[in-house]
């Protein structure tokens, strides 16, 4: 039988003659390692079995490496697409050539390894649907994805792929965990993404692949290389793998990072790879949820240390902790763990006939003062992937805190309700191509009947309440003598404060609202001691938007229940509260609030102090 060459095979301009200059969908993803990161481990974790690992190695080659490795690729093929795409005048063309030449000048090329293992690998047919070869190694906008519970819906973040590689070329070997008939593993292809380019005055569109060459209908194509000959190329590619650990193994040719002016050494990178990919997938990460190992240099990434990553430990640890926590949990020291369900109610789906009602899950974690990334709010779903970190610094008044919310598949993982189901697939269909937010898209438009953004709008205004609720500074009364405790209280637009545990007073129903040009609120003060007179004292601030005392708001008026004397002094209003009252009800508004002040938030300071009234 004669041999089938191995070779690159470009598909050329198509009778309209139409070109294109570049990957469109590279310019629906951010450019930063971090996207990388997240759209790579989503792909493993989306074909896991059942815990897959994923391990990235940087390598540096020169020299001989080098030359084999071109060898192997049939450089003179490859490069003489990619001078021809460099010769192009579009953004894609420009940076080939610079990177082609950069690289023929040092002698050296720097490419990225990822083996994925215990996932399904490189499977189906050529051009079979339901194909994740095709998927990843051919399409555009098709997605195959094997859990209920997938990152990844769109079919685009394959292309980061090429997008960090300084060739714009990939390659795969593949153990896979089912079999085409008459096919046996390894499986082996390449694939360049360019841009219109000419070769010797022939057109072509711009993908390219390198594999086995076979005459089809209508031309030539490159296939997949099987069985021995695939494992002799991968291991001159250095691709190979162990057959017994179904997979796949990805060579990004040039790897660098696009959004970056200065390149950083390969340590650096290795270091930022690990730090992003603890960053978005601890969840994953944890053995109760999907057990998904990472490794970056051989370094195992499979448990996160609250040491090497400090800034991730404190949800690391609530995660772990959260069936300590309770609706009943008061939150009083650094470390105390409280968790909130929060009722979603769904529009319908198209074609089925009645709304879903169900949870998702609050978790929240009072921090240090000086805590990294504290106020900050972690969110995920059924992938285990963090969609985002939700910054809640500029809620004024609040404790530092670090805090989870668990949706739909993430929220009980193992023990999903047929409501989380329905809510993974809402907030999958509320997720952009990369997959960072949620909120109204195209696909939630298309698969659900309206009310789809008033979902996220009571959402967070849930998860505001619940926060503010939780975390407003507890109300303490003043120590005996000159000094005094002192605490602010946020009042938001509608702002509450919590009664706080083991004080000696306790504020509560506060509520506050602008009325037009005045702060109007109201509320109960009570001491937990009844047996003494006692005095309070009270004053309104404006916050900055780091939660300090900005300005003050000066009380035009207050009332008392029972009806008592109260004396202006400057800003605050000083209140006798006599032996027998057990609880003095307020109410009370502010000075007209200046024009560029009203979209402020104000905070409340009460001064208590048992003792004589005098």
């Amino acid at each position: 039988m004669p041999r089938v060459p191995i070779r690159w095979i470009f598909d050329e301009l198509p009778p309209s003659g139409a070109r294109r200059g570049g990957q469109a969908a590279e310019h629906a993803f951010g450019h930063g390692l971090g996207h990388f990161v997240r759209e790579v481990c989503q792909n493993a974790n989306d074909q896991a079995l059942d815990s897959a690992r994923v391990d990235f190695e940087l390598v540096e080659l020169e020299g001989d490496v080098l030359d084999e490795l071109l060898s192997a690729l049939r450089w003179p093929e490859l490069r003489a697409h990619l001078a021809g795409a460099g010769e192009t005048t579009t953004p894609s063309g420009r940076r080939l050539r610079e990177f082609l030449a950069a690289m023929e000048r040092e002698g050296k090329l720097l490419v990225l390894r990822i083996e994925d293992r215990g996932t399904v690998g490189l499977t189906g047919d050529e051009d079979g649907d339901g194909s994740h070869f095709r998927a990843l190694c051919k399409d555009t906008l098709f997605s195959v994805k094997a859990r209920e519970g997938a990152g990844g819906s769109y079919g685009l973040g394959k292309s980061v792929l090429w997008t960090f590689s300084g060739l714009s070329t990939v390659l795969f070997a593949s153990e896979l965990s089912t079999l085409p008939k008459g096919c046996r593993s390894p499986r082996v292809i390449g694939r360049a993404e360019l841009p219109y380019h000419e070769v010797e005055g022939v057109g072509f569109t711009g993908p390219g692949w390198f594999g086995r060459e076979v005459e089809v209908s209508g031309g030539r194509r490159a296939e997949s290389i099987w069985a021995k000959t695939a494992q002799t190329l991968a291991e001159r590619l250095g691709i190979a793998r162990e057959h017994q650990y179904s997979g796949t193994t990805i060579l990004v040719l040039g790897f660098r990072e696009p959004a970056l002016e200065q390149a950083r050494s390969p340590a650096q990178i290795a270091s930022e790879l690990g730090r992003e990919a603890a960053r978005w997938f601890w969840p994953a990460m944890e053995p109760s949820f999907r057990g998904l190992e990472l490794r970056v240099g051989g370094s195992s990434r499979a448990s996160l240390e609250a040491e090497e990553h400090a800034e991730l430990a404190p949800f690391v640890d609530a995660w772990r902790r959260r069936n300590q926590a309770s609706t009943e949990t008061k939150l009083e020291r650094p470390g105390d763990l409280a968790r909130v369900p929060l009722s979603v109610e769904l529009p319908r789906g198209r074609g089925e006939t009645r709304r879903t009602r169900g949870e998702v899950e609050l978790i929240v974690r009072l921090a240090d003062e000086d805590a990294p990334a504290s106020r900050r709010l972690a969110t995920f779903r059924g992938a285990g992937m963090v969609v985002e970190y939700r910054d809640f610094s500029g809620l004024s008044g609040l404790r530092p805190f670090h805090a989870i919310l668990a949706c739909g598949l993430g929220r009980a993982p193992g023990e999903a309700s047929d409501e989380d189901r329905v809510i993974e697939r809402f907030l999958r269909d509320a997720e952009p191509p990369g997959h960072d937010a949620w909120g109204v898209t195209p696909a939630l438009k298309d698969g659900w009947l309206r009310g789809s953004g008033q979902v996220f709008v009571r959402l967070w205004d849930s998860v505001q309440a619940a926060l503010r609720q939780l975390l407003a500074p507890p109300v303490e009364a003043g120590v005996e003598g000159p000094e005094r405790l002192r605490k602010r209280f946020p009042l938001g637009r509608t702002g509450r404060a919590s009664s706080a545990s083991q004080t000696i007073f306790a504020l509560r129903d506060f509520d506050a609202r602008l009325d037009d040009e005045v702060w109007r609120f109201h509320g109960t003060i009570t001491p937990e001691l009844d047996a003494r007179p006692w005095r309070v004292a009270l004053s309104l601030h404006h916050l900055a938007e780091d939660g300090s005392h900005a300005r003050p708001l000066a009380i035009e008026s207050l009332t008392t229940e029972p009806p008592l004397a109260i004396v202006h002094r400057e800003d605050t209003i000083e209140v006798a509260v006599p032996l027998g009252v057990s609880a003095l009800a307020l109410t009370g508004r502010s000075v007209p609030v200046e024009d560029e002040l009203r979209h402020t938030e104000i905070g409340l300071r009460v001064v208590g102090e048992q003792g004589e009234v005098g």
